[in-house]
């Protein structure tokens, strides 16, 4: 979570949009910003507080991805549900293209408290045969940035950040994709370090929601 807030404030300075893709090596656990956790869960390992909205996510067995639009795209000035279906779109058609069989959860479906995968809400990326969830995501606007941490579902094969659909995901959302240059690599993973003794390690912020603007 500190690399993808790191993330964001990189696109905060640049006005380019960013994104980074990354797998788990162990199992680990995420809740939303808002999301209402008192510590009396009894979750192993404990969850770590996102930047963005949503629910309880478990990681492990997912591809992750935190993407930042600027604020002078004009996706960024969509409501929220379009940007959503936007991204999401996108995905299904980079996936379906490497061989996974899912499609978007077009129904008007009530948001959900529980965890993430148990109910899939609209534009949810869902498996086109069983109809469980894959793939969702959360969203937030801060500085007139958009920040859509998303998680998928897939087979190992897939869960690397070098699988070939990944690019066909990214250039369907822009004209031209550039890797980081290895300075500025140095200079997020930096950052990261900053942000998680100042947010993301503490115990104030992964145990009660700081609704300040942040």
């Amino acid at each position: 979570m500190s690399l993808d807030q790191a993330t964001f404030e990189m696109a905060r300075k640049s006005r380019v949009a960013t994104v980074r893709f990354y797998h788990w090596n162990q199992p680990a656990t995420t809740v939303g910003y808002f999301h209402q956790f008192s510590g009396t869960e009894g979750l192993e390992p404990f969850p770590i507080r996102r930047f963005t909205g949503g629910g309880l996510v478990e990681h492990g067995e997912d591809a992750t991805f935190a993407l930042v639009i600027p604020p002078n795209s004009a996706i960024s000035q969509q409501r929220g549900e379009e940007r959503y279906r936007w991204v999401h779109t996108a995905l299904a058609d980079a996936l379906l293209e490497a061989g996974v069989g899912v499609k978007l959860e077009s129904s008007p479906m009530p948001l959900s408290t529980g965890p993430c995968f148990n109910t899939p809400v609209t534009w949810d990326l869902i498996d086109s045969e069983t109809g469980a969830k894959l793939g969702g995501g959360a969203q937030r606007r801060s500085s007139g940035l958009v920040m859509h941490q998303g998680s998928i579902r897939l087979p190992a094969a897939l869960r690397r950040p070098h699988s070939a659909w990944i690019q066909d995901f990214l250039l369907s959302l822009a004209d031209t994709i550039e890797p980081l240059h290895q300075g500025e690599i140095e200079q997020l993973i930096e950052e990261s370090q900053y942000w998680r003794c100042k947010r993301f390690a503490t115990s104030e912020w992964n145990r009660w929601p700081d609704l300040e603007e942040v």
